[in-house]
């Protein structure tokens, strides 16, 4: 084995290739790293605006339902989130 001669070359163009790939991978790592801190973030808006979307419905809920009245005198209007039913005198 100790017959064996490899060219100069050859090995150079070996240890390219091993420091060409360890970087790739290195930077592959980090890019996955920060897509995964984008994503929580993400997360916690999304959170945030399906609180807010919740409080929204509940707003329009208890809108529609205290002035159901004035609602059912406006043909154009189409109450979409009050359920309840207007007051007849």
């Amino acid at each position: 084995m100790s017959d064996v001669k490899l060219p100069l070359a050859l090995v150079a163009a070996m240890v390219a290739q091993v420091i060409a790939a360890t970087w790739y991978f290195a930077e592959q790592a980090h890019k996955i790293d920060v897509l995964v801190e984008q994503i929580a973030v993400l997360d916690e808006v999304v959170l945030a605006l399906e609180a807010d979307n919740a409080a929204l419905i509940t707003f329009a809920t208890f809108t529609e339902n205290k002035w159901a009245e004035a609602y059912s005198e406006d043909l154009t209007y189409v109450r979409t989130f009050g359920t309840k039913p207007a007051q007849e005198d």
